[in-house]
């Protein structure tokens, strides 16, 4: 019976060549997972008070399934009006209802993939005073 080791081989050339296809690969399998790929205002950046909090990610979530909050310094939740979907689902915003106050806050973001995956996560971001134009007293 020589057909044991022959397919012992072959199990053992199979497991290691996806090993190496799977590493090469990352990218690939990256794409097949929803991630927020960027926002508005973008992580760690220093803005003006924004009209709204807009998230992207990199495929589909299922409808209404997304929920964005805004927590000031204190953790407190600042309001927000209702998130909307683009037509694609790959966009949601929630508008902010009121101007910000200067200071740190925080975006603590939750979603659901077309399979049933829940993501989530959060990142700050941090508001000045706009500045007064030249020549007027503040």
């Amino acid at each position: 019976m020589k057909t044991r080791p022959v397919l012992a081989l072959l199990a053992v050339v199979l497991a290691l060549t996806s090993g190496f296809a799977g590493a090469r690969s990352g990218d690939a399998a990256e794409a097949l997972h929803l991630r927020l790929e960027r926002s508005a205002p973008a992580a760690d950046s220093a803005v003006t008070s924004p009209s709204e909090i807009r998230l992207w990610f990199s495929q589909s979530t299922q409808e209404g399934a997304t929920s964005i909050r805004l927590l000031d310094s204190a953790g407190e939740p600042v309001p927000t009006g209702r998130v909307e979907g683009s037509e694609d689902d790959t966009v949601h915003a929630a508008p902010v209802e009121h101007e910000l106050e200067s200071g740190r806050y925080t975006v603590a973001w939750r979603t659901m993939a077309q399979d049933g995956h829940v993501i989530r996560g959060d990142f700050e971001f941090t508001v000045r005073s706009a500045e007064a134009p030249e020549g007027s007293r503040r």
